[in-house]
């Protein structure tokens, strides 16, 4: 069974309740009555604040600020296209660049610069060594300060008066100086800028030296190494021949490629000389010896052609005259015949000559294809030494470009290891100027804070003190105090058992009880029974109240023997009591389900017999539901329920529960067995019925180990009205 939503429950019912718990009245009325004291601590913090900020030495406040940024330039970056993003500061650098500020060293300058030594503020030594310093010196808790350089003694003083610190979002640094002369605290804070970054250059300048004295060894030996791999190279292009030509190709290579341009050369010649042929033959086959552009442009050929055309004109002349067998035409045409002879003559001359041509064009790419192919065998037996060389080069480069990076590198260092050559990564913004205000004692502040301070904590007091003592709570009656030892030994009806013992739970003898009060209800005179009944009420509640000074939450056990016929009455009447003491329930186990209890407490239209402590024990109802609440008082109840259920072993973690979220529990049974077995789970436990029965019980319980039980004379329905 799971009892773990019992913390909503509980929540939910205090949210129910009404709780009024201090009383403003009784607070106001403390403070009226105690406004002396108030008035007069405050009136004293006032002139004591006063009179203290007119005393002390006042003391001011100069501040220099300082920009972090990347101070390289165009001119001193060695990346000289653009700029690197990642050099600018980021929050960690600016931590650590105030770090660098507060630094010991830095200080140590400062304080040295400054020439503080004799300075009262400064140097503990300067009005001479108080008795406490050479308590300590002689005890060997501190150091001799007379022993200390003049910069170690004063270091303290110095940290205490700086404080360095970054705006938030920003790279800029505020240093804030403090002195009682405003001049010194301007110089101060403006030397302490200035040492900065003067670190700062030195730093870099460091740095330079370093990289320039571990580049020279460097560089000496690249440059041994480089000079031995190009001696390497030339030593085996002179072995193997591979000498360089124009285009850095070796001479074999160079030779192939010009082999082959002429053979392209004379391959084209050879083929132009053989077209050219042809074509001047196909001409001759054709009688068209005049179209042969060769034969054309010759000047013989062309001298033929005049001679030709005149002796046709001669012959066209004579022919007009003289028949064909004239010797005259038979002699132009004998002539015209020779020059056409001649004519075609030429061309053939011309034919034969492009052929010859021709086949020179073919001996010259014969020679050249064979020249090439020799070449070849020479260019192909130098691959594997032109391999090797190649490697060898390329060593040499690499030695080369690395000779030239880190040479540049280690004149750079050697460069930036001038004074001025490495700017800072910061820069002063506002140099500190000599304030004209203190910034100690600010004497309108610290006044108007300590007399408020003053007022708010004698007050404070004071309400404390009213709570404290209770006197300002208003949650019900006030707890009554423990009774007296004397009430505590023999109360008239309150009485600790005796060493007798008798069977529990026995059918008593005796009649049941009457009603304690038996005057009219108006009757302004109690009789002697109301004062005792009143007695035995606040004894059992003063009880249960010093209980709860011990404990969160108090669980009273009610036990009613046989001849007990109103105890759930008695129980019901002290509940409600502690109702009004704090938030209380009473888990009525037993009581009769048809009985006045129910009609009273737990009014149910719906079933005769509400939830209760049975359903919850067996799983069949939640706390929500086996809890009601009594309309008459601020009192919850749990009855017994509607199950048959055996649910004693299952009681103990119910009760735990309801600690958890009760201030009283109230526990009423008439089970002897269910009795016995719970009671030391409780409290305190009150036994109701006759003297000798409830005694018996309470021996019982004794032997259990159950030493709170008491005797509770139980009330009738008359009493409990009329408490």
């Amino acid at each position: 069974m799971s009892f773990g939503h019992s913390h909503d429950v509980a929540e939910s019912l205090q949210g129910e309740i009404a709780q009024g718990e201090i009383d403003l009245g009784q607070i106001a009325g403390a403070l009226s009555r105690r406004r002396r004291i108030v008035i007069g601590v405050t009136l004293a913090a006032f002139f004591g604040a006063l009179i203290f900020v007119n005393v002390v030495k006042p003391r001011y406040t100069a501040e220099a600020r300082v920009l972090l940024e990347n101070q390289e330039s165009y001119l001193t970056r060695a990346d000289k296209e653009r700029a690197d993003p990642a050099a600018a500061p980021d929050a960690e650098a600016v931590q650590s660049q105030i770090q660098m500020l507060t630094s010991r060293d830095l200080a140590r300058r400062v304080l040295k610069s400054l020439e503080l030594q004799g300075n009262s503020e400064f140097d503990p030594i300067a009005d001479g060594i108080g008795l406490t310093t050479k308590i300590g010196v002689m005890l060997g808790l501190t150091r001799d300060p007379s022993k200390l350089a003049p910069e170690e003694r004063m270091l303290d003083a110095y940290f205490d008066k700086l404080q360095v610190l970054s705006p938030t979002k920003t790279r800029v640094l505020q240093i804030e100086f403090s002195a009682r002369d405003p001049d010194l605290a301007a110089r101060a804070a403006n030397a302490i800028a200035s040492y900065y970054i003067d670190l700062q250059r030195e730093a870099k300048r460091d740095n330079a030296r370093d990289a320039a004295q571990s580049l020279s060894p460097l560089v000496a030996d690249l440059r041994e190494r480089l000079a031995r791999a190009e001696a390497k190279v030339e030593a085996f292009r002179s072995r193997s021949g591979l000498f360089a030509g124009t285009n850095n190709m070796t001479i074999a290579t160079q030779q192939l490629g010009d082999l082959t341009n002429q053979l392209s050369i004379s391959r084209t010649a050879q083929a132009d000389a053989e077209a050219k042929a042809k074509l001047v033959r196909d001409m001759l086959r054709q009688n068209r010896v005049g179209e042969i552009p060769d034969v054309a442009n010759n000047e013989m050929i062309r001298r033929i052609g005049e001679q030709r055309v005149t002796l046709r004109a001669h012959l066209a002349l004579e022919s007009r005259t003289l028949l064909p067998g004239h010797p005259r035409i038979k002699e132009l045409q004998a002539q015209l015949a020779d020059l056409d002879a001649d004519w075609r003559r030429a061309a053939e001359r011309t034919a034969r000559t492009l052929e010859n041509e021709a086949r020179i064009a073919s001996s010259r790419v014969e020679n050249l294809a064979r020249a090439m192919d020799e070449q070849k065998r020479v260019a192909g037996a130098a691959g594997a030494d032109e391999v090797q060389l190649r490697e060898l080069e390329r060593a040499a480069r690499v030695l080369k470009d690395q000779l030239e990076a880190d040479s540049a590198k280690y004149q750079e260092a050697l460069a930036r290891e001038g004074p001025k050559a490495s700017p800072a990564d910061a820069r002063v913004i506002q140099r500190a100027v000599a304030p004209p205000i203190p910034s100690f004692p600010k004497k309108l502040p610290i006044t108007a804070f300590a007399t408020i301070a003053a007022f708010v904590l004698s007050a404070g007091s004071i309400i404390a003190i009213e709570l404290l003592t209770g006197r300002a709570r208003v949650a019900g009656p006030t707890p009554l105090p423990a009774p007296p030892e004397e009430a505590l030994e023999a109360p008239p009806n309150v009485r600790i058992a005796a060493e007798r013992r008798e069977p529990a739970f026995a059918e008593a003898e005796e009649k049941p009880q009457t009603a304690r009060f038996s005057a009219p209800p108006d009757s302004r005179t109690p009789k002697l029974e109301d004062r005792t009944t009143r007695t035995h009420r606040s004894s059992v509640i003063g009880r249960i109240d010093a209980a709860r000074m011990a404990t969160l939450s108090v669980k009273v056990l009610m036990i009613g023997c046989a001849d007990a016929e109103h105890s759930f009455d008695s129980a019901v009447t002290l509940s409600r009591a502690l109702a009004r003491r704090g938030l209380a329930i009473i888990v009525a186990a037993d009581a009769e389900a048809e009985g006045e209890l129910y009609d009273r407490l737990v009014p149910d239209v719906d079933r005769a017999r509400p939830l209760g402590l049975a359903d919850l024990a067996s799983g069949a109802a939640t706390f929500g539901e086996a809890i009601h609440r009594d309309l008459n008082s601020r009192l919850h109840v749990m009855p017994g329920g509607c199950a048959a259920a055996e649910y004693d072993q299952d009681a103990e973690p119910v009760l735990e529960a309801l600690a958890q979220t009760y201030d009283f529990i109230v526990f009423a049974t008439r089970d002897y067995d269910r009795a016995m077995f719970l009671a030391p789970s409780f409290d305190i436990v009150l036994v109701s019925g006759s003297e000798r029965a409830a005694e018996a019980v309470i021996d019982e319980l004794a032997q259990a180990g159950v030493s709170d039980a008491f005797l509770l004379e139980e009330e009738s329905p008359a009493d409990a009205s009329a408490a």
